[in-house]
Formats: structure tokens, sequence, C-alpha cells
């Protein structure tokens, strides 16, 4: 099993956590940065890994408030390795946070695009992640 990665927030970045032991995925906060593939690319290697050894299921929670074009496409790429993962017998659930029709428009393109299984849940603009 892979260890435990983690991601410190920053004004462009997202909170990334990443723990395969505890079952807890989650992706949380604003995803402007200035080049995607470099900042989501730990993660891909990281879920390159974990899907050698996947548990029996997992809840990946994508609480993003705002993401660029390049974060989007990564988003996407994370989507396709979690449907790789949920392929291989590993029952795949996406918590998709939303606070603007913009965003639940895109989780549910995502959905349709990754054919995994959204849970949506609205989020007021108040409680956003700062």
């Amino acid at each position: 099993m892979s260890s435990p990665f983690y991601i410190e927030p920053t004004e462009k970045t997202p909170l990334v956590v990443l723990d395969g032991l505890n079952n807890k995925f989650e992706i949380i906060g604003v995803s402007i940065p200035q080049d995607g593939r470099e900042f989501y690319q730990p993660v891909l290697d990281w879920l390159n890994e974990y899907a050698k050894e996947p548990s029996k299921s997992i809840e990946f929670i994508l609480n993003l408030d705002y993401f660029n074009i390049s974060s989007s496409k990564m988003i996407l790429f994370i989507l396709y390795k979690l449907q790789e993962i949920n392929g291989g017998g590993c029952d795949v659930k996406i918590k998709w946070f939303f606070n603007s029709e913009e965003l639940l428009e895109a989780g549910e393109d995502y959905q349709f695009i990754s054919k995994l299984k959204f849970e949506y849940i609205e989020t007021s603009k108040e409680y956003l992640v700062s």
C-alpha cells in the first residue's frame, strides 16, 4: 500500500489528501496553478501506485471552488485513473461538491465521461474552504 500523500493548499492550489490506509481521498479548494500537469502529476503517480493494491471501495471527494482549464484536464486524467481502479474491482464513488450551476454541470460532464458513480452535494458560498 502506498504511503499517504499530502499537499498543503495555497491561494492557487488545493489541499490534496490521498491516504489509502484510512480511505481518505480529497481534493479541496481552488485549483488555478500555472501548470496543471506539474501540480497534478504527483497525484497521478500516487494513484498509479495505489491502483496496484486498492481497497475494496473508495470515496473520492472533489470539493473545488474554482478550477482553470489545465486543472480541468488533469481532473479528467484523475477520473480516468479512478475509472481504471473501479474496473479492477474497487468500488469508486465520487463526492462532487458544488456552489454554482457551472460546477454542477462540470461534475455532470465528468460523470458522463468517466462513467463513475457521483454524489452531488451543494455548498453555500459562505461555507467554502479558503
